[in-house]
């Protein structure tokens, strides 16, 4: 398996993709009969593989196919850093599946024997949830996946029995927390109720289902989707408010971001974040036409440390990761 320097799902446009960064949908299953993961032992590893492997190929789905202990180490952190790979798992006896744009990924004998995931730039969570079901639906005709009549799905955490389905959304609100920092309590307040996780990375604000169980997967999408696009219409009245009563402040964040990125010598991966949330306010009030959003994303994508490792590997030039960064994103934005 070959790592692409950027996962090409990141030029694909979705729903609102100024706003919303990227949907995750991650399904995870476990073979009947085998013992889940932290009491498995070697020969349940090779079972568990035989069976997902030559099962997963038969679908015809075009993927490739890798032992990640047999990759280089950054390649495994780029995966990570592509959000191909969830990240804090146990990698000695997995096997990933993946394509080509890296938007569909199939996790084997990780901290579950299967976990599916599909991603897509976006406010595309029912898409990927569609695509990743379908795929769930045609081995679950092939296949035991261990169940319980009351309790659902199976797996090694209590924390993700039931749908076992997890359903993430990221979305960029500079003005929210820029104007409104109350009104960022109150959504967490709101998503708490819900149940739902919300958490505050970056300046981003990513959010995700924390029940499982008791619970339908439509209503864990429902529920997300209509979280996520009150709390944009919110975003964009502050925007278009700010456009006609406080324009000026909002020129200077966006020019002056432009500004840091352009010349900085020395760029932390939080300052690149954080600037280029204000580079995406700029071309949604037209200040800026040339940068694209493909080229945003881009930055956010080949700007993270191990991308930047493997792009000046054989360079000594560069004294640390803060210099390569600022260096690549002053290229990006000559171009």
């Amino acid at each position: 398996m070959s790592v692409n320097n950027t996962a090409n799902w990141i030029y694909k446009k979705g729903e609102d993709d100024n706003i919303v960064l990227y949907s995750k949908i991650s399904i995870y299953r476990n073979l009947d009969n085998i013992r889940f993961f932290y009491n498995m032992d070697k020969d349940d590893f090779n079972k568990t593989d035989s069976i997902l492997k030559t099962n997963i190929e038969e679908l015809n789905l075009n993927l490739s196919y890798t032992k990640l202990i047999n990759m280089p180490p950054i390649n495994i952190r780029m995966l990570i850093e592509n959000l191909t790979l969830p990240s804090n798992k146990n990698i000695v006896h997995a096997s990933l599946f993946t394509n080509d744009d890296e938007d569909l990924s199939l996790l084997i004998n990780s901290n579950e024997h299967l976990e599916i995931q599909t991603i897509s730039r976006g406010l595309e969570l029912e898409s990927c949830f569609n695509k990743a079901y379908s795929i769930e639906s045609s081995l679950d005709k092939r296949l035991d996946f261990a169940y319980d009549k009351k309790f659902g799905f199976l797996t090694s955490s209590p924390n993700i029995i039931g749908t076992a389905l997890k359903a993430e959304v990221c979305i960029a609100v500079p003005c929210l927390v820029w104007k409104t920092p109350d009104n960022i309590d109150y959504i967490i307040n709101e998503c708490s109720k819900n149940g739902l996780d919300i958490n505050i990375k970056n300046g981003l604000l990513i959010i995700s289902n924390n029940i499982m169980i008791g619970v339908t997967e439509k209503f864990i999408l429902d529920s997300i989707i209509e979280k996520v696009k009150e709390i944009s219409e919110k975003e964009k009245k502050i925007r278009n408010r700010i456009k006609k009563l406080d324009r000026v402040k909002a020129e200077d964040k966006i020019f002056r971001s432009y500004a840091v990125l352009s010349y900085a010598r020395y760029l932390k991966y939080r300052e690149l974040v954080n600037y280029s949330l204000w580079l995406r306010l700029g071309i949604y009030y037209d200040m800026i036409d040339n940068i694209s959003l493909d080229t945003i994303y881009y930055m956010a994508s080949i700007g993270k440390s191990s991308h930047l490792k493997q792009l000046y590997e054989n360079r000594n030039y560069y004294r640390n990761i803060d210099e390569i960064r600022a260096n690549v994103i002053r290229d990006i934005l000559k171009k």
